[in-house]
């Protein structure tokens, strides 16, 4: 009998001790966005849990597994927050989206958009999607112009014949005859035509890639790098004989090929002195007590940041260097014409130019950051290599604005119509490429 109730009596407490294993909480993760988050719950249900960790989910956000389902397994739910940008395509409205994307790029393709070579981007499509960011995106369209007997090509991403004739700073007259129609919807491979001509000549320039040399300096201390030379391309420029009827290139023939401008290399010194001891414990004891970050010339006052640091010796793809007509215009480094940050003047992108209107050497120029992304390398017809690091408020579109060694300079080059050719980095290619 005892024996019996022995045994009814550890029955009754494996049962009590189950049922309070039961009842204790399990921890389960939780990674909202990337953030992992533990949880100790005994929820049967993946809304359950949510609720009782205080996380809201809104219609857009993405769970896994689904809030309906039961906690999986493995303890562990997903969740993909949406990030609310505004987006704009061509010259359409600024629309707000939540979307779940990656990248800029990501979030074209979602919309069918698959960015072609030139197309305008902004940021650009690698950039990682940021909540509250806006995104531009502008096709650029190739035209064949033909004004009386002369024929260039452009690129354009104007929307009518009109606008591209404006754009390319072509005035009209009521005695012109235009084809097509000014009212006519721009598209690419568009022929366009003003005094209709049959035999047309076409220039077409081309920059040559120069070549990087790097020469050892015993002068400079090792690991330090110098430009003594800045890199300028060539500039071919083919001429073409074109035959047109009724607004339409009928034949296209290569007559004649001139170099205009020679390559000339860019030359890189690399320091190789070795400091000694005592130069070194002397720079140690100069050397600032502040964490500063060496790595960058740009200082965090920047009040557009840079995506990536210019290097002299970034590779550049000038089989892909794209022609622009700008309007130019020129500005100074004067501290009284500018706001300073400690004295110190800088560019919008945090590059200090108290003292100086080079970067690596090249001519420092202000743009639009949705037409040429700021660090990008420019090749100015009549300047040579420039690169842009600085913006401003009355620099929108194709106008770029020059920085000058003096307000006089300034004043004497006034503005004026320039042709320029943006050169990408050879990555940044193949990102669009790959996108």
């Amino acid at each position: 009998m005892m024996i019996r109730r022995f045994v009814l009596s550890v029955g009754v407490i494996v049962v009590a001790v189950s049922a309070y294993v039961m009842m204790q909480p399990e921890k389960i993760t939780i990674i909202d966005n990337g953030v992992k988050i533990e949880h100790d719950t005994q929820a049967d249900s993946v809304i359950e849990v949510l609720t009782e960790a205080g996380i809201t989910i809104d219609e857009a956000d993405y769970v896994t597994p689904a809030l309906s389902a039961d906690v999986p397994p493995e303890r562990v739910i997903h969740i993909e927050r949406a990030q609310t940008v505004s987006l704009q395509i061509g010259y359409g409205q600024m629309e707000t989206i939540d979307t779940r994307e990656r990248t800029v790029g990501d979030v074209l393709l979602r919309y069918g958009v698959s960015v072609r070579e030139g197309d305008d981007v902004y940021p650009s499509v690698r950039t990682p999607i940021t909540s509250g960011m806006t995104i531009r995106y502008q096709p650029v369209v190739a035209l064949d112009l033909i004004i009386g007997d002369d024929a260039s090509k452009v690129y354009t991403m104007a929307s009518t014949v009109e606008e591209a004739l404006r754009e390319a700073r072509i005035e009209i007259s009521d005695k012109d005859t235009v084809v097509p129609a000014l009212t006519a919807e721009v598209r690419d491979g568009m022929t366009i035509t003003v005094n209709m001509s049959r035999d047309v000549v076409q220039y077409e320039n081309r920059l040559i890639p120069f070549e990087i040399i790097e020469e050892e300096d015993a002068t400079l201390a090792a690991g330090t790098t110098e430009v003594s030379q800045v890199g300028v391309p060539g500039l071919e420029r083919t001429r073409y004989a074109l035959t047109v009827e009724n607004g339409t290139i009928t034949n296209r023939t290569e007559t004649d090929v001139e170099m205009v401008q020679t390559v000339r290399p860019q030359i890189i010194k690399v320091g190789t002195k070795v400091a000694t001891e005592r130069e070194a414990e002397f720079e140690a004891a100069e050397a600032p007590t502040e964490t500063v970050d060496s790595t960058s010339p740009f200082r965090e006052e920047a009040e557009i940041k840079i995506e990536e640091t210019p290097r002299a010796d970034d590779v550049l793809d000038f089989t892909s260097a794209k022609q622009l007509l700008v309007e130019a215009t020129a500005y100074t480094n004067n501290a009284e014409d500018t706001v300073t940050y400690d004295g110190r003047v800088l560019t919008r992108s945090g590059y200090d130019v108290t003292d100086t209107i080079l970067y690596e050497g090249m001519r420092i120029i202000a743009v639009d950051p949705a037409v040429i992304p700021l660090g990008t390398r420019v090749y100015i017809e009549g300047f040579g290599m420039a690169i842009a690091l600085d913006t401003g408020s009355a620099i929108k579109g194709n106008i770029i604005d020059i920085m000058m060694d003096t307000k006089e300079e300034a004043v004497t080059f006034g503005r004026k119509p320039l042709t320029i050719w943006v050169i990408p980095k050879q990555e940044e290619k193949e990102g669009t490429d790959n996108a």
